[in-house]
């Protein structure tokens, strides 16, 4: 990806789904599916998914060009902070940074949501609300240089993830 420019907001975050009812509807969660990967129970032996796991560890450790973009709001904070580990990492809104992919990937997660709640009449006449969500990243940036050719897919499924 070397050369090729992403911006954050190009790419389009998971939107909630909505939720309508009338006013003496209970609202229930749908349940989050729980991914089960194989080899990981304490049955496993050996050492077979440890080459993967310090190859995911070495890709998180690489170094990215990143902007965090400027903010209207003049009580924005400058500079951002994130931390992994320990270990902060300030990102400082306009200027091109060179940062571990750790950092970012914390910027990619950090989602901010809004809800609203129109009210609507139902079919039968009576009065009901709806709850809108949406989000959106919180530090909107952009990726300069991303030497990995795994890092566009990387990121893209990180914004597009529901939070």
């Amino acid at each position: 990806m070397a050369g090729k420019k992403i911006d954050s907001p190009e790419i389009e975050t998971s939107q909630p789904a909505e939720i309508s009812g009338g006013f003496d509807s209970v609202y229930v969660p749908e349940a989050q599916e729980i991914e089960i990967v194989p080899g990981v129970t304490g049955a496993a032996k050996g050492s077979a998914g440890d080459s993967e796991l310090v190859k995911e560890l070495a890709f998180n450790e690489e170094y990215v060009e990143v902007m965090l973009h400027e903010s209207t709001d003049p009580n924005a904070e400058n500079p951002v902070f994130t931390a992994c580990q320990g270990v902060t990492q300030y990102f400082y809104r306009g200027r091109p940074q060179r940062v571990k992919r750790k950092y970012v990937a914390i910027l990619a997660t950090v989602k901010e949501h809004n809800i609203s709640t129109p009210e609507y009449t139902q079919s039968d006449g009576a009065r009901a609300m709806s709850i809108k969500r949406t989000s959106s990243l919180k530090y909107p940036f952009s990726v300069l240089n991303d030497p990995n050719p795994r890092g566009p897919a990387w990121l893209k499924s990180l914004i597009a993830a529901a939070t």
